[in-house]
């Protein structure tokens, strides 16, 4: 590997982790903020909410490395164009091939391993600890640190909870509003009340206070004085979602329903974007490079070329998407899938060679 491979290799990566980590901050940040719910309203600790945000980096990373790559290469291009760098490359003799296709196609290709383990192994992975973290919040019940003083507190839809004071598991000045049974909804009153957990059961032990229960059928309300009630908590829990998404199974999971002919059309969509998605890697990379093409002279502004680079960039992306979405109800079309990031790689390297062709063509008549 040459020496100007490897500075334009350090100058991409260079350019690419910041980025990368500039972009993948902001996203990461805005899904963290998004949901800090999970501390107020969900049974979940601050170790827990920030395991559970980390876990969404692996999905992130998979939409901010493609773009920190095309963003990074077409910096670096504008960067060698403004400080004369590559009108020197090319006065020795260097062609684009030489200064920024070899680079650019080793530097992708790392990225691009990157991609496939980000897309088959990592972020599957990550989704279904996700979708674990999820299903323990949701079963854990009620605990005392969702419980806020002097605050109505909806875990969930059917219980609102109210409380003057707390100090640990002890509660003082109650007001339990349960509509578990939308026509008899319960109201508790207590004075004094104590978070209990005792063999894996959680509830809540009120002292000296009373039941109001509505019945909306004969429209009475009857009244139910007590020293002592346990109020069992494990009823108000909020019900795990039984279907699994697609991108929530691993990827030997899918191919195992797919030998055993037990899956369904997400399944096997999801399956093959895994594999097909990072390709789109390389036109991307490879798409600045035709800024060449379109701005035939050195000394030309650059403006419009990196504006219609960029508008390219974007149709990529959303070919990408819908491609992705299109599998979902036409299975069958999987092969085209494949076929068309090959065929905008092939089309872009084919123009990227023809303006290189041409420029020989010249020097040699000349």
């Amino acid at each position: 590997m040459s020496r100007l491979t490897i500075y334009v290799i350090k100058e991409i990566s260079s350019s690419f982790l910041f980025a990368l980590i500039l972009l993948t901050g902001i996203v990461w940040l805005g899904q963290g903020l998004r949901h800090l719910d999970l501390l107020t309203t969900d049974n979940v600790d601050i170790s827990s909410y920030f395991s559970y945000v980390i876990l969404l980096l692996p999905k992130i990373l998979q939409l901010t490395i493609p773009i920190s790559l095309f963003i990074s290469i077409l910096f670096n291009l504008n960067r060698l164009k403004s400080d004369s760098e590559l009108v020197v490359f090319w006065a020795a003799g260097k062609s684009n091939n030489n200064i920024l296709l070899k680079p650019i196609l080793a530097f992708t290709s790392f990225v691009f391993i990157f991609m496939v383990l980000l897309s088959v192994y990592i972020t599957p992975y990550s989704l279904n600890e996700i979708r674990h973290k999820i299903s323990d919040i949701r079963s854990s019940g009620i605990h005392s640190g969702i419980l806020k003083e002097r605050k109505f507190i909806s875990p969930i839809d059917t219980l609102t909870i109210f409380l003057q004071e707390i100090n640990g598991n002890q509660i003082s000045g109650l007001l339990i509003h349960d509509l578990k049974n939308p026509n008899k909804p319960s109201t508790y009153i207590a004075k004094n009340g104590e978070l209990i957990i005792e063999k894996n059961k959680k509830f809540l032990r009120l002292y000296n206070g009373n039941i109001q229960i509505l019945d909306k059928d004969n429209k009475k309300i009857s009244e139910i004085s007590f020293e002592t009630y346990d109020l069992n908590l494990a009823s108000y829990t909020k019900k795990d979602n039984a279907y699994i998404y697609p991108d929530e199974l691993t990827t030997s999971t899918i191919i195992k329903k797919i030998k055993s002919n037990e899956f369904n059309n997400e399944q096997f969509a999801e399956l093959n974007n895994r594999f097909i998605n990072p390709f789109y890697i390389f036109a991307l990379s490879l798409l600045p490079l035709l800024i060449f093409s379109i701005s035939k002279t050195p000394d030309k502004n650059w403006l419009i070329p990196i504006v219609i680079v960029s508008v390219c960039g974007l149709l990529i992306k959303i070919i990408e998407i819908t491609l992705s979405n299109f599998l979902i109800d036409n299975n069958y079309m999987y092969i085209l899938n494949y076929c068309v990031p090959l065929m905008i790689i092939t089309l872009i390297l084919l123009i990227i060679y023809k303006e290189e062709y041409n420029k020989k063509r010249i020097g040699n008549v000349l």
